[in-house]
């Protein structure tokens, strides 16, 4: 149930405006007696909005002023001190301001106050006073002489009547508070909607992310296997040729030993003439030097597709989708040569992998924070507007207590301060369009701490930036 309104003051003050002290003298001996009609019950719903009432006629103290200007000063320190008059009794003709224009006065100050206009001309300029004044409920003409009941009658009408309308006043007050206080908190709310709204649509977007790298990376596991098998034809044919020009080589050794023996044949000259022809034919000379050359070069490069192939493999597929031991070093390895395509024209990469404990983590997702962390490292380096001067990233790894630090620095363009405090909001990003999406660094961040780790940053302008990723060895705490 509502509120109940605090209660007015027990005795209305009335206001006498009027030259005649005979008026004055009058009202107050009329308006603080006591008497006339008996009370009348108010009903349920008068007691539940303005308080409980006897219904009796109210006790009214009694305030006068001589003319318009003082009645008007006197309302003022009214309104100011809380004691508002409920009525004002002005007498039409005054020296100094007449009654309509004192009334005028006291509506500006009070509009709230009941006039009653007295009179005692029997010709009522009622036309001045409709233009001037207008129709209002608060607003009564009293003509002398008059009768005391009708004082009093009007009276305590009007204290009833201004009574209420306090009392209505008070409560559309309360409600408006009331409604500012809800409006208040549905405004709160909006911006807790507001936020986990946000909130949907990034842990959304990095779902959509993670499909599609879950995707690539089955797509980037299935063509390494099928890259695995032709390197591996190529390989083992690879080891054959190499045998079989040792076993050439041997076979040519011996040749060039039975040389001498044709040689002192009689019959031998056409012969060596022949095989001499032949071998500068076949510049056996050059091909003695340059195959195993060449055949090394090969091996190297069998070699390194093989180990991106496998790195691939390793990075798209590192193991259980679970929290599990894992070595970040090992996972540090792969990410560097699957990355290679975005730094190698740009910057030389330095591994410094202190020993360290395998750490309980989802090493998939792990990964592909490193993988964020070296492309934009790659991309500080490009930015710096210097394509004759390579630059370097060097990951570090080390051991500190219970935790593992995972330092990822390059000598970049560094991070604009103005963009420092919003580096890890999603889709903020300092690159042109086409080259970023801004996620990156946000889902570096939210998948670090669902490790319980942390991920920090340093910088400086034309020197570059070292993130740090902090990590528990036994994973996050378990709630």
């Amino acid at each position: 149930m509502s509120s109940v309104s605090p209660p007015l003051p027990s005795r209305t003050r009335v206001l006498v405006i009027d030259d005649n002290e005979g008026i004055h003298a009058t009202l107050r001996s009329l308006l603080r007696k006591r008497g006339g009609s008996p009370p009348t019950p108010r009903s349920d719903v008068e007691r539940e909005l303005f308080g409980s009432s006897d219904g009796a006629e109210k006790p009214f103290d009694i305030d006068g002023a001589q003319c318009g200007e003082e009645g008007v000063e006197k309302t003022e320190r009214a309104v100011v001190d809380g004691q508002r008059f409920a009525i004002a009794f002005v007498d039409l003709c005054m020296p100094g301001w007449d009654g309509i224009q004192t009334t005028e006065k006291l509506w500006a100050t009070d509009p709230d106050l009941q006039v009653v206009l007295v009179t005692g001309s029997s010709d009522v300029p009622w036309a001045e006073i409709r233009q001037r004044v207008g129709f209002r409920d608060n607003f009564l003409v009293l003509k002398k002489p008059f009768e005391p009941v009708e004082v009093r009658q009007i009276a305590q009408a009007l204290a009833r009547k201004w009574e209420l309308n306090a009392a209505v006043a008070e409560r559309i007050h309360e409600l408006e508070n009331r409604l500012l206080a809800r409006n208040v908190e549905l405004e709160l709310l909006a911006e807790h909607l507001q936020r986990e709204a946000a909130e949907r649509a990034r842990i959304e977007v990095e779902l959509r992310l993670a499909q599609k790298l879950e995707a690539v990376g089955q797509l980037a596991s299935g063509i390494a296997h099928e890259i695995n098998t032709p390197i591996q034809y190529v390989s083992d044919s690879l080891h054959f040729i190499e045998s079989a020009t040792g076993d050439m080589r041997t076979l040519v050794e011996a040749y060039r030993g039975e040389r001498a023996v044709i040689e002192a044949a009689p019959t031998g000259g056409d012969a060596l003439a022949r095989l001499t022809e032949a071998e500068e034919a076949a510049d056996l000379e050059y091909l003695d030097e340059a195959l195993p050359k060449a055949l090394q070069r090969v091996f190297e490069g069998v070699g390194h597709v093989a180990r991106l192939v496998r790195s691939m493999k390793e990075f798209a597929h590192p193991g259980q989708r679970e929290a599990a031991p894992a070595d970040l070093r090992r996972g540090i390895e792969n990410t560097v040569t699957v990355a290679r395509n975005e730094y190698k024209y740009v910057a030389d990469v330095v591994l410094e992998l202190a020993e360290i404990p395998p750490v309980t983590c989802n090493a998939g997702e792990l990964n592909q924070v490193f993988l964020n962390l070296i492309v934009n490292a790659a991309h500080a380096i490009a930015d710096r507007g210097e394509p004759d001067t390579r630059g370097t990233i060097t990951v570090r790894t080390a051991r500190e207590g219970a935790t593992v630090v995972v330092s990822i620095s390059d000598t970049g363009c560094g991070i604009p301060e103005a963009a420092r405090e919003r580096i890890f909001e999603p889709f903020f990003t300092t690159k042109e369009v086409g080259r970023g999406t801004g996620q990156g660094l946000a889902i570096a961040r939210n998948i670090v701490e669902q490790h319980g780790g942390s991920i920090a940053f340093e910088t400086q302008r034309g020197k570059g930036t070292t993130f740090h990723i902090r990590l528990p060895v036994e994973g996050p705490e378990k709630s």
